[in-house]
């Protein structure tokens, strides 16, 4: 697949992507579970690092997601 052909593919999905992560955080800010200033976009970035956690023994992908959740969350 060549470089255009990702970043067009990229470029289509980014909006149907943060809509729907917009969607889940605007639930979770109403039920008082998610923090005020989470952000989508935040929120993308560092869960797109994820799938390049190397897989294995070494596996850093569940605790990453777990931080990444952790921070989501609103410490009362």
């Amino acid at each position: 697949m060549t470089r255009r052909l990702r970043l067009a593919i990229a470029e289509q999905s980014y909006g149907p992507v943060i809509a729907a992560i917009t969607e889940l955080l605007d639930a979770g800010k109403k039920d008082g579970s998610i923090r005020p200033d989470a952000d989508p976009g935040d929120f993308l970035q560092l869960t797109g690092a994820l799938w390049r956690a190397a897989a294995g023994p070494e596996d850093r992908a569940p605790h990453m997601l777990a931080l990444i959740l952790d921070g989501l969350r609103t410490h009362r």
